[in-house]
């Protein structure tokens, strides 16, 4: 832009200010002035725009990782069995022994279980290595236990089966941490022991016990001075079970291990009064008996391979079939 001076062809001529000439550079150095600093706003400007576009599309440098999610351990839930008094009375204490987790692969918990035919008869003499690839059935089941117990779990009982014309034979693994037995004869059960509960008549389905019921309790000795014993109980017509007339005719050996005890019998049939042959079937119920406390002689905990045994009622039993 430059002055023009006024011309006669203006057709505001006689009506413009005149300026003196210092005044007319004031205003131009303003218009320079208001130029540059609308050019600086303008930069500024342009520069936070840019700088606001860098900073959203421009991938953060480093992020500090996620929190690791807390994983909480998982609950298993304790069921309660029911629990069946049996008599009590009391015994002494002997070994103490180390103690053993549970087998990662356990036998089924069948209430109904089988014998094979023997190809030989075992040697009864406590050592298992015969039983090799013959099925087992493990009590796992807490049917009874005393008021003295303190809630420890440390039983576990694995039974095997055969038979022959002559005897059924059992050979039993058990795992208990405290080794406590000092009695014989009827009062094996009152300390660490097993024991074997027979229907041999299903036909007769009372629910107590008489004469087709038998007992028979098995004693693994103390692994001192007190040798393996067993003793025979049998039903009668008024519903008891008392010491069998005729005592028993059972052999019975065992071996203590570093966890607890190998224990190996035969019943011979006369003993039951009955006359075995593939496919007969009786009542059962296999148990183990639990004492853990030394200086007593108390019957603390059962456990049975059927979880609805009852002592004196045989419907509450499992089976045995001979194969």
């Amino acid at each position: 832009m430059s002055y023009q001076p006024p011309t006669s062809n203006d057709p505001w001529e006689g009506f413009e200010e005149t300026q003196p000439k210092q005044r007319s550079r004031l205003l131009w150095a303003g218009l320079v002035v208001g130029i540059v600093v609308l050019v600086c706003i303008c930069l500024a400007s342009v520069f936070v725009l840019v700088r606001q576009f860098t900073l959203r599309t421009s991938p953060p440098s480093s992020l500090p990782p996620p929190p690791t999610p807390l994983i909480m351990p998982t609950q298993t839930a304790v069921s309660s069995l029911p629990i069946t008094p049996t008599a009590t009375l009391p015994l002494a204490a002997t070994a103490t022994l180390a103690t053993s987790p549970l087998p990662v692969t356990r036998p089924p918990a069948a209430s109904n279980v089988e014998a094979a035919a023997a190809p030989s008869a075992p040697a009864i003499d406590g050592n298992l290595n015969e039983w090799t690839g013959i099925g087992a059935y493990e009590s796992r089941y807490q049917v009874f236990s005393a008021p003295s117990w303190n809630g420890t779990d440390d039983l576990t009982a694995v039974w095997q089966l055969t038979w022959d014309n002559a005897n059924l034979y059992i050979a039993v693994t058990v795992t208990d941490d405290v080794h406590v037995q000092t009695q014989t004869g009827n009062q094996i059960f009152r300390g660490d022991s097993v024991d074997m509960q027979f229907e041999t008549n299903l036909a007769r389905a009372s629910s107590q016990v008489g004469p087709t019921n038998f007992q028979i309790t098995f004693s693994p000795g103390d692994f001192a001075g007190l040798m393996p014993s067993a003793f025979r109980f049998q039903g009668t017509n008024d519903g008891q079970m008392l010491d069998a007339p005729g005592g028993h005719h059972i052999t019975v050996a065992a071996q203590k291990t570093a966890v607890g005890y190998n224990l190996e019998a035969a019943i011979p049939w006369s003993d039951l009064n009955v006359t075995p042959s593939p496919g007969l079937v009786m009542g059962i119920a296999l148990n183990a008996n639990d004492n853990d406390t030394p200086g007593t002689a108390v019957q603390e905990v059962m456990k049975s391979h059927v979880s609805t045994r009852t002592f004196t009622n045989p419907t509450t039993w499992g089976t045995l079939t001979l194969r």
